[in-house]
């Protein structure tokens, strides 16, 4: 997945991540019952037991690489691997029970006309060979978490008239000298940015932690989930507050992700206090700021579910898929923008 980027669209292809693969293999009896699944995975293989009654489920693990916990907790989602008769098929399933799209297959004389018509306007002389039918039951969008995550703090120092600045990780196991960068100074703007609708929310965020906050620009930060639609994440929002140039992210509901905060000095945790002790002795803390996890990204349900198709055309021998609205709109692949 992407970071974001000072004025540039920056992409997460949840397609990548729910377009699991249907494959042949050799099948068993129902006996998926007596399987012992990862802790954690239960609400995700009872999802799947529910979708896919006649189903037998071979295996729930962690995803590798993306969504992995890394051994450290619940992954983002669970890969639940089943199989009908001989058919195999792996779910990508949210821990709270979410599977986060469920292809079914579609008889190709069941296909609505509005799809038929497209693939043979998209698709002159192409047979059609197959047809599933997509439901994508989950978005990704940035929680809160129930309490926030302090990362780091940042602690300038001064001694015999001169200020350093710390790193200091939460334990105080380590207390990293670092440059001390100048706050870009800014004069207010006349008139601020006219905010668009669906950034409000983030905008409101921002502002009731800066309540002079003048915004000059609003960038985004995108993902396309495999529908055709291309959903904002998160916004990056620039702004003058205090005489002072800031840059801080949103997501569209007013979650903000994570952010510099300041703390008392009275209000550091002993571990650190005793790191800058030992790392700056008899030096005194003249300002310190706490980084902080105040929300993780996750995938949430849909209150309503999106659809599509995915249907398989041949000429000639050559094979192609081609994803299509129900209204007929033929969903094409998501361009990354060039760096």
């Amino acid at each position: 997945m992407g970071s974001s980027r000072r004025g540039e669209t920056v992409v997460v292809c949840f397609w990548c991540v729910v377009g699991g693969v249907l494959f042949v293999a050799s099948a068993k009896g129902d006996n998926d019952e007596l399987k012992d699944f990862p802790i954690g995975s239960e609400k995700a293989v009872a999802a799947v037991r529910a979708a896919v009654p006649k189903a037998e489920i071979d295996e729930a693990a962690e995803p590798k690489g993306f969504g992995s916990s890394g051994g450290k907790g619940t992954p983002l989602f669970w890969i639940v691997r089943l199989h009908t008769g001989a058919k195999k098929q792996e779910l990508s399933v949210t821990p709270e029970g979410v599977i986060l799209r469920l292809p079914t297959t579609v008889e190709v004389k069941d296909l609505a006309k509005t799809v038929t018509d497209a693939i043979a306007k998209a698709a002159p002389g192409e047979t059609i060979k197959s047809a599933e039918r997509n439901e994508v039951r989950a978005t990704m969008k940035y929680v809160a978490l129930a309490k926030p995550q302090v990362r780091q703090y940042a602690v300038d120092t001064s001694k015999d008239g001169k200020t350093t600045r710390f790193v200091v990780s939460p334990d105080g196991k380590s207390a990293k000298q670092t440059d001390i960068r100048a706050e870009k100074k800014a004069e207010k703007p006349e008139k601020e940015l006219e905010i668009p609708a669906k950034a409000a929310k983030a905008v409101a965020a921002i502002k009731s932690l800066y309540p002079d906050a003048v915004v000059k620009k609003i960038t985004h930060e995108v993902f396309d989930d495999g529908t055709g639609d291309i959903e904002i994440l998160t916004y990056e929002v620039e702004f003058v507050a205090n005489g002072t140039e800031h840059e801080m992210v949103a997501s569209p509901e007013g979650v903000i992700p994570h952010l510099w905060t300041k703390v008392e000095a009275k209000e550091l945790p002993k571990a650190v206090t005793d790191a800058l002790d030992k790392a700056a002795p008899e030096s005194k803390i003249e300002k310190a700021r706490v980084f902080e996890y105040r929300a993780s990204l996750r995938f949430a349900a849909l209150e309503k579910a999106k659809v599509y198709f995915t249907v398989q055309v041949e000429k000639d021998g050559k094979a192609r898929t081609l994803k299509v609205k129900p209204d007929g709109g033929v969903i094409k692949d998501f361009k990354f923008p060039m760096k």
